[in-house]
């Protein structure tokens, strides 16, 4: 069949003698239509795998920097609430402003946790002359003649007076402490001996509690500060005297745990909160009440962060939990030694 033609008359002396006739058949015309159907083909699947291509690239480079700036944020504080570096980049697009803006924001957390962190110190300092005039005037007053009344008041005053000291000796405590950390020197000891002279300290001060002991017969090497272990549990200790009734018991136990030490000490008493469980060992938290502060001492809550700041030295880490028979509550530091280079 024909798709096209075309006649034209041709003329002789006026008269026409014949006609040119032009003809295309439609199989040349589709085969045109063809070429250029496949052709408009192969650039638009061209164009449409490399669209594609860019726009993967770009989205795993973003997706990219995005990991790399979540993980960062994820690392912004430590196990002890320190700021670390965070990275900054000079990209000036959305991804580039977000983690410009993390970095001032840390800046600023760190500045502030920096600022938290002497203020105990500050405080403790600050506080020692006031504290002294007011307990020399206390002195004073009392070799005056007083009404009955106002010896009471008196007492009164210098019972406030001793607990501001408290809390002031135990705020130097604290900075000393961490000084101390700063600057520990390792060596490699056997614990063992450490807990043996320990407990035997112990008992006369829980008393009339029991305190009960259990040591592996063999040694348990660790390198180690022990003074600094010995603080540690000094304050574990104080904690079960102050949770634990007279009649009741305390346990203190050790045993190896890999290349470590596990140290417990359990005591007889009540339950933890499980709302307490993740921030018992942050500064500032006490679960103490009135009716468990021995002879009335105040308690700021930094006796298990000192526990937690030495377990962090000795590359373990602490933690707490309740008994299985909910007798009370046991206390466990998981060491695995300092590094070699202390």
């Amino acid at each position: 069949r024909l798709l096209l033609s075309a006649a034209v008359p041709l003329e002789v002396g006026g008269q026409v003698r014949g006609a040119v006739l032009i003809e295309r058949s439609n199989s040349e015309v589709l085969l045109l239509t063809d070429q250029a159907f496949s052709r408009l083909l192969w650039v638009s699947l061209v164009a449409f795998l490399a669209s594609g291509g860019i726009i993967l690239l770009f989205a795993t480079r973003l997706g990219q920097r995005i990991r790399r700036l979540r993980d960062a944020a994820e690392r912004a504080l430590d196990r002890e609430g320190r700021v670390t570096p965070f990275p900054r980049t000079r990209a000036r697009d959305e991804v580039g402003d977000l983690s410009r803006s993390f970095a001032r924001l840390l800046d600023q957390v760190a500045a502030y946790t920096d600022y938290l962190r002497s203020l105990s110190g500050k405080l403790s300092h600050e506080l020692n002359t006031p504290l002294a005039i007011v307990r020399s005037s206390l002195d004073n007053l009392d070799h005056e003649r007083l009404e009955p009344q106002a010896r009471i008041v008196l007492s009164r005053a210098r019972d406030g007076v001793e607990r501001m000291g408290h809390l002031v000796r135990t705020m130097s405590e604290v900075t000393r402490i961490e000084h101390a950390i700063d600057a520990a020197e390792a060596e490699d000891l056997d614990l063992r001996p450490l807990l043996l002279d320990c407990a035997d300290a112990y008992r006369a001060l829980l008393a009339p509690r029991e305190l009960r002991l259990e040591l592996p017969p063999g040694p348990l090497p660790l390198r180690a500060a022990p003074e600094l272990l010995v603080q540690a549990l000094d304050k574990l200790v104080d904690n079960a005297r102050g949770f634990t009734p007279e009649s009741g018991w305390v346990r203190l136990s050790a045993a190896r745990e890999g290349e470590g030490v596990r140290i417990a000490l359990a005591n007889q008493g009540p339950s933890l909160p499980e709302s307490m469980r993740g921030r018992l060992f942050d500064s500032l938290v006490s679960l103490r009440d009135k009716t468990q502060r021995a002879e009335g001492a105040a308690h700021l809550g930094f006796g298990l962060y000192v526990v937690r700041l030495v377990a962090d030295l000795h590359r373990g880490h602490a933690e707490a939990c309740n008994l299985p028979a909910g007798e009370g509550v046991e206390f466990i530091l998981h060491l695995h030694g300092m590094p070699a280079g202390l």
